[in-house]
């Protein structure tokens, strides 16, 4: 049994191929060559001009050579996923995973079976692999599900400790999640460069930043980016404080999203704000969970 496990976000397309019987989530990175490895993937922006085609192609290598060598199938595929993207990318997504099955499925294009995909939501409770999740959303099952898989993997990561679960991606959100579980709430706000194409846009004398984040800005271009940047590190400062204020004790900052690398030093370099732990594959590791969890519960299930 293999899953293919999809976190389809705003700008990209992030996917992994593992085992369904591996115990651990392999992070690190991605190989489609090398058949010892566990695990094959990718990451493909959804603005590649050919991303249905491209994401086929690297599909279909993927599943050619299980770990073992072998010649891989359609049968005992499992698809699950989290999106937050427009109905038509779905389908473009949909629609190249199953020519890629077909084409590597011994049956022949005309008769492989087109596997099922299963996009999960935001669920009021999460509770597997020793990690417990309650979702206080006024409507739990409105939750992004990028935000709600991310904090699953930020649990799952630091088990019993106040989180601050932030994605710096397009969108820039943080979560606060106490250390037993519960979901505190969170923000959503523009990302970097949604911050700095708006200014480009509405301020007709305003360039579209080149700069840099520096501490006292002498040019319109550093201006601009220090502007930005700061804005951002001050709203995870102040959701910092407001997790602190709730939960009573010291808050671990978990960052992922395309633009944790420039946020983290700044936020490291701030007085008071504890370790900044990166991983970029928050969302994926959290659907890897929740995997787990519905396969589990489908054995549980199973007549005897």
């Amino acid at each position: 049994m293999k899953w293919l496990l999809l976190d389809a976000g705003n700008t990209a397309l992030k996917w992994a191929l593992v085992r369904a019987e591996q115990a651990q989530w392999s992070a690190g990175e991605f190989s489609t060559t090398d058949p010892s490895l566990a695990r094959r993937g990718g990451t493909l922006p959804l603005e590649h001009p050919d991303f249905r085609a491209q994401f086929e192609r690297d599909l279909a290598q993927a599943l050619a050579l299980d770990p073992g060598g072998t010649k891989a199938t359609a049968q005992g595929l499992k698809v699950l996923g989290s999106a937050v993207v427009a109905p038509e990318t779905i389908f473009l997504v949909e629609d190249a995973i199953a020519a890629a099955v077909a084409t590597t499925s011994p049956a022949g294009v005309a008769t492989a079976p087109r596997p099922a995909i299963q996009w999960l939501s935001a669920v009021k409770r999460f509770e597997h692999d020793g990690i417990t999740l309650r979702n206080s959303y006024r409507e739990p099952l409105l939750l992004g599900a990028d935000r709600w898989h991310s904090m699953i993997g930020a649990r799952a990561l630091f088990p019993h400790v106040n989180l601050a679960v932030v994605n710096a991606g397009t969108a820039t959100t943080v979560d606060g999640v106490d250390m037993s579980g519960n979901f505190l709430g969170g923000v959503i706000a523009p990302g970097l460069e949604l911050m700095r194409s708006s200014l480009a846009q509405a301020a007709a004398r305003l360039p579209l930043a080149q700069g840099e984040p520096v501490a006292h800005p002498d040019n319109t271009d550093d201006a601009i980016r220090t502007g930005i940047t700061d804005a951002l590190v001050g709203l995870i400062e102040q959701r910092l404080r407001r997790i602190r204020e709730r939960a009573g004790s010291p808050v671990q900052i978990v960052l992922s999203g395309g633009n944790r690398h420039a946020l983290q030093p700044l936020l490291q370099a701030q007085r008071g704000l504890g370790d900044v732990a990166l991983d970029a594959e928050l969302v994926l590791r959290g659907v890897w969970h929740r995997a787990r969890a519905l396969a589990s519960a489908q054995i549980t299930s199973a007549p005897a």
